[in-house]
């Protein structure tokens, strides 16, 4: 098992943010340009427990995961949404991104990964995995969320919620 934990600040009000990563499509695929689509295939009525089916694309292939909600929390100062799948059919991938209020114009975002091989000789490889993807993560996720804030794009937090 693997597991990193990053966080930065985003200069930009936390109600801003959480679009970015629950209830608005397109304002998603700008932190992950590799989703497609995410759809609801089951809904509870408190979210946790829920499965999206995401299309992600890579290169020429396009893969489906079953995303399944873990934790979900929205209020006004805090938020988290954790989401659980399988990745490539190798790993399971647990992970939270969380917002903090730290005033009306900045959010603190954490982001945890939990990387768990379903054969126990993957875990060896992941001995010599850095950080480094991660850090680019969130360095992306930072700018382009502080450029969309400072060039008024508007987000939806319903989005997701109308399939």
């Amino acid at each position: 098992m693997k597991k990193w934990k990053k966080e930065i600040t985003i200069h930009a009000p936390i109600e801003y943010v959480w679009p970015f990563f629950y209830g608005d499509l397109e304002k998603k695929k700008m932190i992950f340009p590799k989703v497609m689509d995410e759809v609801f295939t089951q809904q509870t009525e408190q979210l946790v427990g829920s499965i999206i089916s995401q299309t992600y694309q890579i290169g020429s292939v396009t893969e489906q995961y079953e995303i399944t909600i873990k934790k979900y929390v929205n209020e006004q100062h805090y938020k988290i949404f954790q989401e659980s799948f399988l990745l490539n059919n190798r790993f399971h991938m647990t992970i939270d991104y969380e917002l903090e209020a730290q005033n009306d114009t900045t959010t603190k975002f954490i982001y945890t990964s939990i990387n768990k091989p379903k054969n126990p000789l993957l875990g060896i490889f992941q001995l010599f995995g850095n950080d480094e993807v991660v850090r680019r993560f969130m360095n992306r996720t930072k700018e382009t969320i502080e450029s969309a804030y400072k060039n008024g794009i508007q987000t939806n937090t319903n989005e997701l919620l109308k399939e």
